[in-house]
C-alpha cells in the first residue's frame, strides 16, 4: 500500500524501513554505472572468442594501368597482362597454432568480465554498508529527538508549576529563571538534532537517488554471529576478495601471453581468387583467370634483443605481486572482522550499563519531581534530573542503533550473499 501511495502521490512522505532502504540501493547511480561497465566487459569477452574462429574476407579490386605491362625477351616484346585488371577473392584464414596466445587472450577477457561482475556486487555491498550506517545514524538521531521532545514537555510542565509557585511568592526568581533557561537550552538541542538528521537524510537520499525524509526501525535484529564462521565465509566468498582472485587470474593469462612469444605461429590460408580485364573475372588473355590457392605459413622469432625474456619476467613478477597483495588483503579482512567482533562485544556491554542507568534516572526524576512539587528540591536539581533522563534515553537508543549497525556491518564484511541470508530473509 505504501508503494502504491508513493507512486500515486510522489510528494507523499512516509518512513522507510531498513528493507526498503536496501531495496533502494538498486537505484543508485554508482551501481547503474558499474553495471554498464560490466555489460561492456561481457561484450569484449564475447568479441575475443571470435579470434578462435576462422576469418572469412571478401574483396574486389580494380586497377587501370597507365601503360600496358610487357616483358622483352630476345628483342621480342610480350604482354604480361591487360592494361585494366580486376581481382575478386574470398579468403579464409585460420590460426592453427599461436603459442596459446589466442587462448590466453580469450581467458583473460573472461576473467576481466568476471572481475567486473564481482566489482558490481562489491559496490552493492559497500552501498549497503553506507546505507546501513546512515540508517542507524538517522534512527539514533530520531530517538534522540524523541528524548529531547519528552524532556521539553517535562521542562514545560515544570515551568508551569514553578511559575505558579513564583506568582504566589513561594519560589525565588532565580529558580524560575533557571528552569526557563533550561527550556531554551533544550529547544536549541532539538534544533541542532533536527539539523543533524536532515544532513544524514540528504546523504542517504544522494546514495539512493531519491528523497528520504525519515526511517522506521522495526524488527531490530538480535543475531548471534559466529566469529570463525563469518571469517571463513569472508575469506572464501567475499566479493572484493574474489575480484582480487580474478585479477590474479588476469595476470596469469598475461604471463601466458608473454610466454607465447617463445613459440612459433602456424596459420592456414585458403583463397578463391579470380582475375580478369572485366568484372566477369574470366581472364585477361595473358594470365590465368583462376588464381585460387591453399597454403600454410610458419613464423618463429629467434631473437629480438631479449625483449621477450624481459617481458615474460615482468609479467611473472606482476603475477607474484598480485598473489602477495591478495594474501595481504585476506589478512587485513581477517583482522578487521576480529576487531569488529570486539567492538560489538563492547557495545553490548555498554548497552547493558546504559539500560541500568536509564532505569536509575527514571526513578531519580520521579523522586526529584515529587520533591520539587513539595518544595524539597530546587529548580536546578529538577532541571538536571530532566536533562539526565533525556541523555540516558538518548544513550540507550544510540547504543541500540550502533549495535544494529555493527551487526549488519559484520554481516556485510562476510560478503553480500551471507548478509542477505542474515538480514534479507
Amino acid at each position: 500500500m505504501k508503494r502504491f501511495l508513493f507512486l500515486l502521490f510522489p510528494a507523499l512522505i512516509y518512513a522507510q524501513t531498513y528493507q526498503e532502504i536496501l531495496d533502494g540501493v538498486d537505484n543508485a547511480l554508482q551501481l547503474k554505472s558499474a553495471k554498464q561497465l560490466q555489460k561492456s566487459t561481457k561484450l569484449m569477452a564475447e568479441a575475443q572468442k571470435g579470434k578462435n574462429l576462422p576469418s572469412l574476407d571478401l574483396s574486389l579490386s580494380g586497377v587501370w594501368l597507365k601503360e600496358k605491362p610487357t616483358v622483352t625477351f630476345a628483342n621480342t616484346t610480350f604482354p604480361l597482362s591487360s592494361q585494366r585488371n580486376f581481382t575478386g577473392s574470398l579468403k579464409l584464414s585460420y590460426p592453427l597454432f599461436t603459442g596459446f596466445a589466442i587462448t590466453a587472450e580469450i581467458d583473460k577477457a573472461i576473467w576481466e568480465y568476471e572481475e567486473a561482475s564481482l566489482k558490481v556486487f562489491d559496490l552493492k555491498r559497500n552501498l549497503y554498508l553506507q546505507a546501513t550506517q546512515l540508517f542507524g545514524a538517522i534512527y539514533a538521531t530520531q530517538e534522540k529527538l524523541k528524548a529531547q521532545q519528552e524532556a521539553k514537555k517535562a521542562i514545560e510542565d515544570a515551568y508551569k508549576k514553578a511559575k505558579g509557585l513564583f506568582d504566589n511568592g513561594i519560589l525565588p526568581p532565580a529558580d524560575l529563571y533557571n528552569i526557563e533557561a533550561k527550556r531554551y537550552a533544550i529547544e536549541a538541542e532539538i534544533i541542532d538534532a533536527k539539523s543533524q538528521k536532515d544532513q544524514l537524510l540528504n546523504r542517504l537520499s544522494f546514495i539512493l537517488n531519491r528523497p528520504i525524509t525519515s526511517v522506521e526501525f522495526s524488527n531490530y535484529p538480535t543475531l548471534q554471529l559466529n566469529k570463525n564462521e563469518m571469517i571463513t565465509t569472508a575469506l572464501n566468498h567475499r566479493e572484493d576478495i574474489q575480484a582480487l582472485q580474478r585479477a590474479l587470474k588476469i595476470n596469469q593469462e598475461v604471463e601466458k601471453l608473454a610466454k607465447s612469444r617463445y613459440y612459433p605461429t602456424v596459420a592456414l590460408t585458403a583463397e578463391l581468387k579470380r582475375k580478369g580485364n572485366t568484372l566477369a573475372l574470366n581472364g585477361d588473355g595473358v594470365s590465368n583467370a583462376d588464381q585460387s590457392y591453399i597454403g600454410t605459413a610458419l613464423s618463429w622469432n629467434l631473437f629480438n634483443g631479449f625483449a621477450d625474456e624481459k617481458q615474460y619476467e615482468a609479467s611473472r613478477l606482476r603475477t607474484l605481486s598480485a598473489q602477495t597483495a591478495l594474501n595481504d588483503y585476506k589478512n587485513r579482512v581477517k583482522t578487521e572482522l576480529e576487531n569488529a567482533f570486539l567492538m560489538l562485544s563492547a557495545l553490548q556491554s555498554k548497552l547493558l550499563s546504559a539500560k541500568m542507568e536509564l532505569k536509575a534516572q527514571k526513578e531519580y526524576y520521579k523522586l526529584t519531581k515529587g520533591r520539587f512539587e513539595n518544595q524539597l528540591a530546587s529548580a536546578d536539581e529538577l532541571s538536571r534530573a530532566i536533562a539526565d533522563l533525556s541523555s540516558a534515553r538518548a544513550k540507550v537508543s544510540v547504543l541500540e542503533s550502533q549495535i544494529f549497525i555493527q551487526t549488519a556491518t559484520i554481516g556485510l564484511m562476510a560478503g553480500l550473499e551471507r548478509f542477505k541470508t542474515l538480514f534479507l530473509k
